[in-house]
């Protein structure tokens, strides 16, 4: 197994460290402001990741998406869910093993499927995931 060098932000390390539980991490690709940061797949994280590269204002303001070469305009405050599509990030229904891409379309899901009315969100990480793990010495690999 071969580990890679990642670069994430100490607020990032301190929370899995603290929590002792592993995150997916995945590399900025925001275009023009190349940080050279590993960002948590969820989306909080990634709203936070956007303040510290200036992406800042009221949710309604429009913005050009610039991930990995995308030039959608959406609102500023669909940017971190739009992101995560990128990402490849779903979830899947515990019940049935439906994946959607957003949180908001299973929680739908689950409420509309008798079945699935006491299943729960499991995360499916994209491709390009890194996991983070706690420790002294932080290592990742592939997902």
């Amino acid at each position: 197994m071969s580990l890679d060098i990642v670069h994430v932000d100490a607020e990032t390390v301190f929370q899995v460290n603290q929590s002792s539980q592993p995150v997916v991490l995945y590399k900025c690709q925001l275009q023009g402001i190349l940080c050279g940061l590993y960002v948590e797949g969820t989306t909080r994280a990634v709203s936070a990741h956007l303040r510290r590269h200036g992406i800042t204002g009221p949710d309604s303001t429009s913005i050009i998406c610039t991930w990995g070469g995308c030039s959608k305009t959406l609102k500023k405050g669909s940017m971190a869910r739009h992101l995560l599509t990128h990402l490849g990030v779903k979830v899947r229904c515990s019940a049935c093993g439906v994946v959607k891409c957003r949180h908001d379309l299973l929680r739908a899901h689950i409420k509309s499927s008798e079945p699935c009315q006491s299943a729960v969100a499991d995360n499916v990480h994209g491709p390009e995931g890194r996991v983070l793990v706690p420790g002294g010495w932080a290592a990742t690999h592939e997902v």
